[in-house]
């Protein structure tokens, strides 16, 4: 494994073309990724802390607040009772509703079981950093 010092950044490698890089140059750009993201977050929390204590922050582009969210929250009965209300509306209530994920999990049906009634869509790979094991 290529291993490089995660102290030093040698700028060069931000002025080469990616087919000029090696894996060592490759290793460099992603610790400095990885230190960069770090300060990042840091950054987010003392400004987080400082907005909390003072109120927003106005940059030419942003307030930086906490803004609330909302979000709704349905029990399966109300569901029952919402589809049948759009299907009053002549709407189909399945074109609102979506099985994610977890509902999916929670069913606990096999992906033949689940091939009956759709197609398994694969998601285009995302690029980011994981946690080594």
């Amino acid at each position: 494994m290529t291993t490089t010092n995660q102290n030093t950044t040698n700028g060069a490698i931000y002025t080469k073309e990616v087919n000029e890089f090696n894996h060592e140059d490759a290793t460099e750009l992603a610790y400095f990724i990885e230190r960069q993201e770090q300060g990042l977050k840091l950054m987010k929390e003392k400004l987080k802390a400082f907005v909390k204590l003072n109120g927003p922050v106005e940059t030419n582009e942003k307030v930086w607040d906490f803004v609330p969210s909302t979000s709704w929250d349905f029990s399966p009965e109300a569901y029952s009772d919402m589809a049948a209300g759009i299907a009053v509306e002549g709407k189909n209530p399945f074109m609102y509703f979506s099985l994610g994920a977890k509902g999916i999990e929670k069913l606990g049906w096999d992906e033949s079981v689940l091939s009956l009634y759709g197609t398994k869509k694969a998601g285009s790979p995302t690029f980011k950093g994981v946690k080594r094991k």
